[in-house]
């Protein structure tokens, strides 16, 4: 019986000291709830006093979204409109277009003097080279062969460069050919396959010197 009343007092003052720890912990639980609860309304505060500027700049955000979509489709359109204005700026003249279309009319003088006068009306610098091409094409069909070495041969000195300098390395071979000077037909055609000639006109050179060898 003594052994039990000493350990129901030594539980009775082990409660006491944990009541008087709660008791002592209590003002420090209210404190920090008071802390957390202040800091709560300082950041609702803040928050509430940050909200219109955040909504603005959300709308700055829109605007600038709008602006630069706005951009991207001028630059489409302007892309589009310089993309149509080179394809009208590299379309041909027609005066060229008529001059064309009278040799293969086969109206070959009227396409000479055609060709002729574009030529001095200052024509683009890519069709000098092609109204020459087709004024020494002119005058092998009027069999003026002469006439038409000296502008094949201008083409090939003078526009090295131009889409027409294979074509009358070709056409050069071929005039003299239609002359009678083959051996001299035959090595300008030679050189012209060692200048590496588009496929199609390589295929017209070997079958010029087939023919003619």
């Amino acid at each position: 019986v003594g052994t039990l009343q000493t350990q129901q007092e030594a539980l009775i003052s082990k409660v006491r000291e944990l009541e008087e720890v709660l008791s002592s912990l209590g003002p420090k639980i209210n404190a920090t709830q008071e802390q957390l609860e202040g800091s709560l309304s300082a950041v609702s505060g803040q928050s509430e006093y940050l909200e219109p500027e955040v909504e603005e700049l959300k709308l700055q955000v829109a605007r600038l979204n709008d602006e630069i979509n706005r951009l991207k489709s001028v630059k489409a359109s302007n892309t589009r409109a310089r993309g149509i204005s080179r394809r009208k700026s590299a379309s041909t003249p027609p005066q060229y277009n008529q001059a064309l279309s009278s040799y293969r009319a086969g109206n070959y003088d009227e396409s000479i003097l055609q060709f002729q006068s574009f030529a001095l009306a200052s024509p683009p610098e890519r069709l000098k080279d092609n109204i020459a091409y087709w004024i020494g094409s002119n005058y092998i069909k009027l069999e003026m062969y002469d006439d038409a070495i000296t502008q094949f041969e201008t083409v090939i000195n003078s526009y090295p460069r131009g889409n027409k300098v294979h074509d009358s390395r070709f056409m050069l071979g071929h005039t003299y050919s239609l002359k009678g000077e083959t051996s001299r037909a035959v090595e300008i055609l030679q050189s012209a396959l060692k200048n590496n000639p588009p496929t199609e006109v390589r295929g017209k050179i070997l079958k010029k010197l087939n023919d003619i060898q």
